[in-house]
Order: structure tokens, then sequence, then C-alpha cells
């Protein structure tokens, strides 16, 4: 088995809902083959209340959630030490990093992989720390 390419964040997943910049960065990895695309479990519950909370329809949210659930397959622990390598890129962030996303970029580091995010936060981990990929215009 290969090993995990890249680590979507929420904010990857709903720009690709919500068709936004870096949707098609999300797509081009989903048909690329020799990707393999994992989330953290953290991703389950925050993309589920971030749906929930963007679309008026709880149902439809629901839907969409699990979707993209189906869809990513492989799902990352956060066991000791992610949560350990999240404490250490908070630390060495400058900016406020909030815990979900240290966690999620933890798990992306845990897993050698790249983080794919749209969050100008995330973009603050110091270079080196954490391999990302961050949407933008395309």
């Amino acid at each position: 088995m290969s090993r995990i390419s890249h680590v979507l964040d929420t904010s990857a997943i709903l720009a690709h809902y919500f068709n936004e910049p870096g949707a098609g960065i999300i797509e081009g990895l989903w048909s690329d083959e020799s990707s393999r695309i994992a989330i953290s479990t953290i991703t389950i519950t925050e993309l589920k209340g971030r749906l929930r909370q963007e679309i008026t329809d709880d149902a439809e949210a629901m839907n969409a959630a699990d979707a993209y659930l189906c869809e990513l397959t492989i799902c990352l622990p956060v066991d000791r030490a992610t949560a350990e390598l999240a404490w250490q890129l908070r630390q060495a962030t400058p900016h406020r990093l909030p815990l979900v996303d240290a966690l999620i970029a933890a798990t992306a580091r845990a897993a050698d992989a790249v983080l794919v995010h749209k969050d100008p936060h995330m973009s603050q981990i110091p270079a080196g720390l954490v391999r990302q990929l961050t949407l933008s215009g395309e």
C-alpha cells in the first residue's frame, strides 16, 4: 500500500464543495491516481459543523458531509504522538494557530504528507515543519 500523499484540511473540502478558488486543485488530486488522500479524524466533526453553519437545510448539510466522508475513506487518528506534534506546531508558529488546525496540520506531518488548506493562519507555520499546498486563485 502506498503512503498518504495529501491530508485535506476542512477548508480545502469546503472550497471544493462551494466551488471556491482552489476547487480545481482538489479535483485534480482526486483524479490523480498517484494521489492518496486522507483526512484527520478531527475533520469529521469540523466538516459537519461548518456545513451545518453554511447550509440552512440540515438534511442537505449532513448529506453533503456524508458524501465527502464516503469519498475520503482514509481517516488518520489523532494519537498522543500527533497531539505532541500539534503542541510543537503551536509553539513554533508566531501567530495564533487554533487547536483544531494544529491537530490537522500535525496529522499531515505525522503522515509525512502535504497539508492542503485555504487558511491563512496555517501558512504561518514555519517552513519545513509541515509541507503545505495553500489553495488560492487558480
